[in-house]
């Protein structure tokens, strides 16, 4: 039994994780207090069912190699790079403020045995929890006012800022009485491996990511990125930094490259079941009696911390604006420690920088104030909105962001023969296009076409996002997988409910999913071919008009019976009855102001020389409408001209 111990724990540890989590989820608070609450609970302190969490720690160490390299992806350079040097400067400003008042306070009181626990301490109140603040700025609709876009960039700056302290803290733990020596070399050793990182990540590494790309194998492509996460994080463990660290430079060595987004979309399954480990093996380490014997000094130090972190970041956001209500609520979404904090605590610790009282007393506060951080939100922000509305960022103040930087444009999932020909044609058009593509021949293929494009799966809501689906106008889907199809099209659409999504369905069965899904319009390539051959089947036969037209319908209505959602539009040459390079079709909108309206009454023919050919009403198309044919706001009128008659023909509707 003792040869499968560890499987055995870990499977303990996961259910109970899972349900805690849920119960946690379904109370409407973080699954993270689940998760660590599991922890207190089987662990040493509690009902003692782990036999060896010694090695759950060491699992655990995975996951805040994996937790810190996803963090590393996730943290992005040319987005701090564009925000004003205020905004940086506010950050800095709020790290070291609130790492010297927590810092010096709790040795003050004699929590903390010296001043380099203090500080480390400090630091580690100091960080803030990107989940809970940008999933409240989401949910709120704020992303874009003026607290939101200085959250992003604070956040980025406490994100960065764990260079330095996962550098210093194994120091610190060795450091005697030549402490400032320690600091130096340890400094000194981040700085070596971070001149490394900088190397690999513009010389070896993009052509090298390039290669491993190109075999279009996911399994590869994610074997690769957990070898570059350990990798890292062994030498820096090696040089005497900290594991945490060397994974947070591998995952900025990726950060900026084309390959990044899907990187995270591969690791994050992974890594969220062993972060998981990780916030087990946290609770572990937490003694309740503490909490019962301490209940007062607990509630004071949250009450403390909550209202220290709101001020001090209050103050650090007007360096960047002038808004006192703006400020303030960046403040309140700061007002909570992050899951980084745990981390670091974890380390210090190990190391003996944070005592096991202060431990207990962090977790404790810390627990409780991502608790209560979106509840004091929702109950505060109303008022200060009352007593004085916040700003939102006109179009000068926006900034860029990590997102592709198109408006109503559209969104092409996959660049193999069908889609490129679609991609290609829609920028010939003139209209903004991005891809989304998992092939590297084809990413190198849109490189050097110089068209926006985002390397991943279009089934990854994350990858999806990067090409600012919300902004889009059309979503055209190529990829021969229905289920993959599916899947993208629930998630486009939850995105941005006003999004046309067109698809291409290889199976008539596949017709009624996409179409429930949410799709627009739906392609099957087989039925168009089929058309086109009986056409030129019978075209090759001398076959008279009434009889191609007789065929075509014959090969429509079977379709119709076979599918509820009939959408056939027939192209030019079938409407026409022969092929003309001279006559060129396009779709236009009927106008409000046209509802009523006959064809004889429109007089298109007369006034510019185009036919009108078809009309489209909702999913049904009436080819060779007769002249009484009364037209509806909703239509689209199909008209047959040359390019510059339907340049006219535009220009005359548009002004009608």
């Amino acid at each position: 039994m003792s040869e499968l111990q560890l499987i055995l724990d870990l499977s303990l540890v996961w259910l109970a994780a899972a349900i805690f989590g849920f119960a946690a989820v379904a109370l409407k608070q973080p699954a993270m207090a689940g998760y660590m609450l599991a922890g207190l609970i089987i662990g040493p302190h509690g009902v003692k069912l782990i036999s060896n969490s010694e090695q759950i720690s060491v699992l655990a160490e995975l996951g805040v190699a994996l937790l810190l390299f996803a963090l590393g992806l996730e943290v992005s350079f040319r987005q701090l790079l564009f925000r004003t040097n205020r905004v940086v400067a506010a950050g800095i400003f709020q790290i070291i403020v609130t790492t010297l008042g927590f810092g010096l306070a709790v040795v003050h009181f004699g929590l903390a045995p010296d001043l380099k626990s203090g500080v480390v301490f400090g630091f580690i109140v100091a960080l803030s929890s990107t989940v809970v603040a940008t999933k409240m700025l989401s949910e709120r609709g704020e992303t874009d006012s003026i607290h939101g876009r200085i959250l992003i960039p604070l956040l980025i700056v406490q994100d960065l800022s764990l260079i330095p302290a996962m550098s210093l803290i194994p120091a610190l733990k060795d450091a005697g009485a030549d402490t400032g020596i320690a600091l130096l070399i340890a400094l000194g050793k981040a700085l070596v491996l971070v001149a490394v990182v900088i190397i690999m990540s513009t010389k070896i590494l993009p052509p090298l990511l390039a290669k491993v790309a190109s075999t279009n194998s996911r399994e590869l492509f994610l074997l690769f990125m957990i070898c570059l996460c350990l990798g890292v994080a062994i030498a820096s463990h090696e040089l005497g930094l900290s594991i945490a660290l060397g994974a947070f430079l591998a995952g900025i060595m990726i950060s900026e490259s084309p390959y990044a987004h899907q990187a995270l979309s591969d690791l994050i399954p992974l890594r969220d079941l062993f972060a998981t480990v990780f916030f087990v093996s946290v609770g572990m380490l937490l003694d309740p009696a503490y909490i019962y014997l301490h209940w007062n000094e607990v509630i004071i130090f949250v009450g403390v911390l909550i209202l220290g972190k709101t001020l001090i970041a209050t103050l650090a956001s007007l360096l960047a604006t002038n808004s006192v209500t703006s400020a303030t609520l960046a403040g309140l979404c700061l007002a909570q420690v992050g899951e980084f904090s745990f981390v670091l605590a974890t380390v210090g610790n190990k190391a003996g920088l944070i005592t096991g009282s202060l431990y207990n007393l962090f977790f404790a506060a810390a627990v409780i104030s991502m608790i209560a951080s979106p509840s004091i939100i929702s109950w505060l922000s109303p008022i200060i909105r009352r007593i004085r509305p916040p700003e939102t960022l006109n179009a000068e103040q926006s900034q860029q962001t990590t997102h592709l930087p198109l408006t109503n444009h559209t969104v092409v999932c996959g660049f193999g023969r069908v889609g490129k020909n679609v991609a290609l044609a829609i920028r010939e058009a003139g209209v903004a296009v991005a891809v989304v593509e998992l092939d590297g021949a084809a990413i190198e293929d849109l490189k050097q076409r110089h068209i926006p494009f985002v390397y991943g799966d279009a089934g990854s809501r994350l990858v999806l996002s990067e090409c600012n689906i919300t902004a889009a106008t059309t979503l055209v889907i190529t990829l021969p997988d229905p289920l993959a199809a599916v899947n993208i099209i629930k998630m486009a659409r939850e995105v941005n409910p006003n999004l046309r999504i067109l698809v291409r369905a290889h199976r008539p069965a596949d017709r009624a999913a996409f179409k429930q899904a949410g799709a627009a319009q739906i392609v099957q390539p087989e039925f168009e071919a089929s058309l086109e051959l009986t056409k030129q089947a019978l075209l090759g036969q001398n076959a008279e008009q009434g009889q191609l037209a007789k065929a075509l319908s014959f090969i429509r209505n079977s379709r119709t019976e076979d599918s509820d959602d009939f959408d056939y539009h027939p192209p030019i040459g079938e409407i026409i009855g022969f092929a003309n390079e001279d006559f060129v079709g396009a779709w236009f909108k009927v106008k409000n102001s046209l509802a009523g309206k006959t064809i004889k009454e429109l007089d298109l023919r007369n006034q510019i020389g185009v036919t009108v050919l078809a009309i489209r009403r909702e999913e049904q198309v009436v080819s060779h409408p007769p002249a009484e044919f009364s037209l509806q706001g909703e239509d689209s009128i199909f008209v047959v001209g040359h390019s510059e008659q339907l340049s006219h023909c535009m220009t005359a509707l548009a002004q009608t």
